[in-house]
C-alpha cells in the first residue's frame, strides 16, 4: 500500500523563504504548494486539500493574520493546522493573537530547518491523530444508533409476540392484556425519543456546530431532513439510513433527491462530502 503523501502550502512574499523551505520539505518527501501574499494563500487553499500550512506575518495584500481569520472560515480548512513564522512579531503579545486567530504553532525566522522539519511532522502527526480520533467517534455514533435500532425492533418483536398470543389464547384477561400492550407502546414511544435524544446528544458532541452551521445556511431545512443529514455526515447509506429509521430505502432515496435540491448541489457533488464541509 502506498504511503499517502501529505500537501503543504508555504505562504511568504519573499521568494527565497519559499524556495528554502520547499526544498527542505521535498527533500522530506512532502508535496508543497506555493504562494506569495494571503490572496494567492486563499486561492490555493480552496482548489487544493492541504494538509498544513506555513504562513508568514508581513505580507502585502492581506498580511498573516488576516489571511489566517479568512482560511479558517473556509469549512474544509477549520481543522488544517497552520504554523507562522516571522522575523519581527515575535513578543508574547503577537504569540498570543496568532494563536487566537488560528494558529497552532510559530516558528522564527531565519528558519532552522531541523526545527522546521521537527514542527511540520509534530503537528501532522497531532492533525492526523485528530482526524483519526474524529473517525473512531463516528464509528461509536453509528454503533450507538444501530444498539438503539436493535432494542427497538426487539421491543416491537415482543409487542407483536403479545398480540399474536390474545388472539390465539381464550383464557386472556382482556383488560390486563389492554394495560400491558398500552405500556409497552408506551415503553417503546419513550424508548424512540430517548434513543434519537441520546444519539443526537453524542453527535453534536462529536461534531459541535454542525447543525447549527447547516441551518444557517440553509434554513430552510425541515427537522427530518436535518436528522437525514446526521446520517448522511457519518456516510451512511440509503439502505443502512432505511433500517436504522425503519423507512423504504427508496423513500431514503427520495428525500436524498429532494435534500440535495434543497442544498443546490449539482450532480458531481456527493452529499457525505459536502456536509463534511459544516
Amino acid at each position: 500500500m502506498q504511503e499517502k503523501i501529505e500537501k503543504i502550502l508555504v505562504v511568504d512574499d519573499d521568494a527565497a523563504v519559499v524556495d528554502i523551505i520547499s526544498d527542505v520539505l521535498l527533500e522530506n518527501h512532502y508535496e508543497v504548494f506555493a504562494a506569495f501574499n494571503g490572496k494567492q494563500a486563499i486561492e490555493v487553499a480552496l482548489n487544493e486539500q492541504v494538509n498544513l500550512i506555513i504562513l508568514d506575518w508581513e505580507m502585502p495584500v492581506k498580511d498573516g493574520i488576516e489571511t489566517l481569520i479568512a482560511l479558517k472560515q473556509i469549512p474544509d480548512m477549520e481543522s488544517v493546522p497552520v504554523i507562522m513564522i516571522s522575523g519581527r512579531m515575535t513578543s508574547i503579545d503577537n504569540l498570543k493573537q496568532a494563536f487566537e486567530a488560528g494558529a497552532i504553532d510559530f516558528i522564527r525566522k531565519p528558519v532552522e530547518t531541523v526545527e522546521l522539519v521537527a514542527r511540520v511532522r509534530s503537528m501532522l502527526m497531532l492533525s492526523n491523530y485528530y482526524k483519526e480520533s474524529l473517525r473512531k467517534k463516528d464509528w461509536e455514533l453509528t454503533l450507538l444508533a444501530k444498539t438503539n435500532h436493535q432494542n427497538d425492533e426487539l421491543l416491537s418483536e415482543l409487542i407483536a409476540f403479545i398480540n399474536k398470543m390474545y388472539q390465539t389464547c381464550k383464557d386472556i384477561d382482556e383488560d390486563k392484556f389492554n394495560t400491558l400492550r398500552s405500556m409497552l407502546n408506551r415503553l417503546k414511544a419513550n424508548i424512540n425519543n430517548n434513543s434519537w435524544e441520546q444519539f443526537e446528544y453524542y453527535f453534536k458532541n462529536v461534531h459541535p456546530g454542525f447543525s447549527t452551521n447547516l441551518l444557517k445556511a440553509f434554513p430552510k431545512i425541515t427537522s427530518e431532513e436535518l436528522r437525514l443529514c446526521y446520517y448522511l455526515r457519518m456516510n451512511m447509506s440509503s439502505k443502512e439510513i432505511a433500517s436504522l429509521t425503519n423507512r423504504e430505502i427508496h423513500s431514503i432515496d427520495i428525500a436524498r433527491y429532494r435534500l440535495r435540491k434543497k442544498l443546490k448541489l449539482g450532480r458531481e457533488q456527493k452529499l457525505h462530502e459536502f456536509l463534511m464541509k459544516f
